[in-house]
């Protein structure tokens, strides 16, 4: 790979991820993607399987980050 090739793309969307038009956790829909962020349940940036990451609106986002995670992977609903 040469230097810089993936410079500015996110692991997650190497990975095979892309953002939804929803946010997964309140069901919020919008065509403007800059209301939404890639979540990783587990806090670990570097876990990039799609089990892990979530889109979620600017409001859930800073929810979680002000409450505290309240997700648990067991109780996360399959995007399949």
């Amino acid at each position: 790979m040469k230097h810089g090739v993936n410079h500015g793309i996110p692991r997650w969307y190497r990975a095979g991820y892309r953002m939804k038009n929803q946010c997964d956790k309140c069901g919020f829909k919008s065509e403007h993607a800059e209301v939404f962020r890639v979540f990783h349940v587990d806090q670990n940036l570097d876990n990039c399987r799609h089990s892990n990451l979530k889109t979620v609106c600017a409001n859930c986002r800073t929810m979680l980050a002000k409450e505290g995670i309240r997700w648990k992977q067991g109780d996360l609903v399959p995007d399949y």
